[in-house]
């Protein structure tokens, strides 16, 4: 008999057993009625078992595909079992078990089982792993803690990595448009001990045509999680496994493994099944907005379907000269994590689209940081790239970093309202090197305001100099003291640890520009940071009151710096010191 002939026999085959168990179920498989409907337990299944499962093809419709059982594998993950399933559908056939599948509840006996969760790397066969639906159940009664905690866990816990030999989590497609190639494969980097793989192959979001509600989630329906939406779109796409009540039961693995989560979820529509030789996956398209996840655990998702999640509103606004104005603009994903990864791909992206030229570029980038019951923080940030405006030189900026810095503050919640950025970008190398530094002799007089001659390298240009005239102070006398010049970027000012959340916020600006050059000159006298506090030049026997040997924290000593500020008209590099001697008084 050929292989085609054996094949088509055997389908034959499953689909009349199919028919056989749908029709007349045996007396000691009765349905057994849970929360999410009549189920099939591990115990009750066995190898040779058929069924089906339904999964979105094309279009928003669920279809089946026929399945058969191969074993049951015990104690998979901890207190876990994994059903083990080959599928003969022509279209897995294939494609193999591809991405966006994950969450495709499985039925056999015409209950469900679970849903199709794991698969092999590089494997030519539909086979696949399922979590029994018992352990996603369950995650139903686990109580909730907060909604501030759901937003704001202190860490994602990655998948650990397994060879291709291994069972592993179906990957989640992580569909994305309007982001650059550079930001993609900044993000796939990041995300890919999640399982989650980042294709610039769906579409934006966009509300169905003459429908004015969300649709309801069914199972083997597509849906979607929200990371980014408007200009740029952001979603992991799989499968509903089942619907209890309210709640939606998704995946069958976790998507990050955060435990409680609120992120916004939404339908999708499947445009194709897109079969490749190493990972076949679904092309795909959020549509509406129809609950929000809180549940991300090994078992699958959970959402909510009549919970909504607010998310970060957040422009980009990109101006090259001789070129119309760029404006981006996005809602990023409230989450601790998450949000500060998904803002620098928005910004590169952003900046790749609007001034894609490889070439020498000075960028002004401005970031305004609203942060509820507190100020907005503005900062700007100064940047030279030799390679144009990339992700990699502005994921540098203060500006994004000051993001991380309010979300991950030891003090207080904190809730970030609103994100703008602007990005003025100049194709010239408005950048200098500090070369020297002298200055007219090596003895000068307490009280005195000599002259330092600073001398600049711009790119492309011949030596400046600049004469900077600074004042030596009386408490220096008799002493020889260390100067040094700075570029501005280098340079740190005297800010005492913060000890409360607005203190952290205030201290966020108070950073030198790139665009200024930094003299300072070590004072003798020492200070101390005292809760929150700059507290400078301080008698020995108060340091000593003030600081007790006892103490352990709360205060350290300061030294004092004698600061000139020296306007630059370049992103100034580079830092030169030199050595003089104070005559005593006279």
């Amino acid at each position: 008999m050929s292989r085609a002939s054996r094949s088509s026999l055997s389908l034959r085959s499953v689909g009349l057993c199919l028919l056989l168990a749908t029709l007349h179920p045996t007396s000691s498989a009765r349905a057994e009625t849970s929360n999410v409907g009549p189920t099939i337990s591990v115990a009750e299944i066995k190898p040779g078992m058929v069924g089906y499962g339904l999964t979105v093809f094309e279009g928003e419709k669920p279809d089946r595909f026929l399945v058969r059982v191969v074993a049951v594998l015990h104690n998979f993950l901890p207190k876990q079992d994994v059903i083990l399933i080959r599928s003969e559908d022509p279209r897995l056939l294939h494609s193999g078990i591809a991405q966006g599948m994950s969450g495709s509840p499985i039925y056999l006996d015409g209950r469900l089982a679970g849903a199709l969760a794991y698969g092999w790397g590089f494997s030519k066969d539909p086979i696949a792993g399922v979590t029994p639906i018992a352990s996603m159940v369950q995650e139903l009664d686990r109580p909730l803690r907060n909604e501030e905690a759901a937003r704001s866990p202190r860490a994602l816990a990655p998948v650990e990595p397994r060879s291709p030999n291994d069972l592993v989590p179906a990957s989640v497609p992580l569909q994305v448009s309007g982001l650059s190639a550079d930001a993609v494969a900044a993000l796939g980097e990041a995300l890919a001990p999640f399982h989650l793989v980042p294709q610039q192959a769906g579409g934006a979001r966009g509300p169905r045509r003459g429908k004015s509600t969300p649709q309801p989630f069914v199972p083997g329906g597509a849906i979607s999680v929200e990371l980014i939406r408007g200009d740029v779109s952001a979603v992991g796409t799989g499968t509903v496994t089942a619907i209890a009540g309210d709640r939606v039961l998704a995946f069958g693995h976790p998507m990050f493994n955060a435990g409680e989560v609120s992120l916004p979820i939404a339908n999708a529509t499947i445009h194709t099944f897109m079969s490749s030789l190493s990972t076949s996956f679904k092309l795909s398209s959020p549509l509406d907005e129809a609950g929000a996840l809180f549940q991300d655990r090994q078992s699958g998702i959970i959402g909510d379907m009549k919970r909504r999640v607010p998310m970060i509103p957040m422009t980009v606004t990109v101006r090259v000269k001789g070129r119309p104005e760029q404006r981006f603009a996005v809602e990023i994903a409230r989450h601790r994590m998450l949000t500060p990864l998904l803002v620098s791909s928005v910004i590169g992206s952003a900046a790749s689209a609007s001034a894609a030229d490889i070439a020498d570029a000075t960028i002004a980038m401005k970031t305004r940081i609203a942060v509820r019951g507190e100020r907005t923080i503005e900062l700007t940030d100064h940047l030279f790239a030799p390679d144009g405006a990339q992700v990699r030189t502005l994921g540098s900026a203060q500006g994004l970093r000051a993001i991380s810095e309010v979300l991950f503050n030891s003090f207080a919640p904190a809730t970030v309202d609103r994100l703008d950025v602007d990005l003025e970008v100049t194709y010239r190398a408005e950048v200098a090197e500090l070369v020297e530094v002298t200055l007219g002799a090596e003895t000068v007089e307490p009280g005195s305001r000599p002259s330092l001659r600073v001398v600049l390298r711009p790119y492309g240009r011949s030596d400046e100099t600049i004469t900077v005239p600074f004042e030596i102070p009386e408490s220096l006398a008799g002493q020889t003291v260390k100067l040094s010049v700075q570029a501005g970027s280098m340079a740190r000012p005297d800010v005492a640890p913060p000890e409360s959340l607005r203190g952290l916020l205030d201290s966020l600006g108070r950073s030198f520009s790139a665009r200024s050059l930094v003299l300072g000159i070590e004072l003798p006298d020492e200070g101390l940071t005292l809760r929150g506090r700059l507290v400078p030049e301080l008698p020995g026997s108060v340091l000593d009151s003030l600081r007790p040997s006892t103490a352990a924290r709360r205060s350290d000593a300061l030294k004092h710096v004698e600061r000139t500020i020296i306007p630059c008209a370049y992103i100034a590099v580079g830092k030169q010191e030199l050595t003089l001697r104070v005559r005593e008084r006279h």
